[in-house]
């Protein structure tokens, strides 16, 4: 709990809350841009296309997000040379462990901001139907932790290396691939971290390419896609806590 504390004040002047709030400000305009150009046809699948987009804007925007959070977390170490210091006082796991759960509290933060932004606003525009309170908690809770598999990737790569550029260009290639895999079919989605976020979406779309009529429907994640993704974060998590624990300081 010590070292979580140290984590938060180490950062209190690295401009995280700057960093939340540019991801905010990008998807509130994102979503804006995208509704004002939809015509009544298609605001009436409300909600749904809301969540739906919302998961295809996480895909975009999150990953390198993710990474430029957890660049800012470890870098500080690396510029000051302080990792042989450090370790002198507390082991090399419980530093990954605080950073880890450092990078947990605030996405959840920043996620649970999300949500209540995007409910607040679109409550104002008058949404058509009733509010899915429950359905809105579980795009939070999925984001956060697709988002954590992310983070614990990133993690791995940032700790590893002191020139923080391979962290980034692995966040900019995760944007990249998060979106494209959403082309994919789900077998091939599945090999792909980032495309977690759309794999598990709330929000299903069918266009009939006869009709020209796009269709949305809810959905729930398959349970084989969140086992995968519990997968995926215990390989990122054990690999990355390896590599930092036996890294020569």
């Amino acid at each position: 709990m010590k070292l979580l504390k140290l984590e938060f004040y180490k950062c209190r002047r690295r401009k995280i809350v700057l960093v939340c709030a540019a991801v905010l400000a990008i998807e509130l305009i994102w979503m804006g841009v995208f509704f004002t150009r939809q015509d009544a046809e298609d605001l009436q699948w409300g909600w749904m296309l809301l969540l739906y987009n919302l998961s295809t804007v996480d895909a975009i925007v999150l990953p390198l997000s993710v990474a430029t959070l957890t660049s800012r977390s470890c870098e500080l170490e690396h510029k000051g040379s302080t990792w042989k210091l450090l370790e002198t006082m507390v082991s090399p796991s419980s530093l990954y462990t605080a950073k880890l759960g450092w990078g947990a509290l605030v996405l959840v933060v920043l996620l649970v901001l999300r949500s209540g932004l995007f409910l607040g606003v679109w409550i104002a525009q008058g949404f058509q139907g009733p509010i899915p309170w429950g359905r809105f908690g579980l795009f939070t809770l999925i984001s956060w932790a697709v988002s954590m598999m992310v983070y614990a990737l990133q993690q791995g790569l940032s700790l590893r290396f002191a020139n923080q550029a391979a962290a980034l260009i692995c966040g900019i290639s995760g944007s990249f691939l998060g979106i494209l895999s959403m082309l994919f079919p789900p077998a091939l989605i599945r090999c792909v971290p980032w495309g977690y976020y759309g794999l598990l979406s709330l929000v299903g779309m069918d266009w009939n390419a006869a009709t020209r009529v796009t269709r949305f429907y809810w959905r729930w994640p398959q349970p084989l896609d969140l086992v995968l993704l519990l997968i995926w974060a215990a390989v990122f998590l054990i690999v990355g806590r390896t590599l930092f624990v036996r890294k020569e300081v």
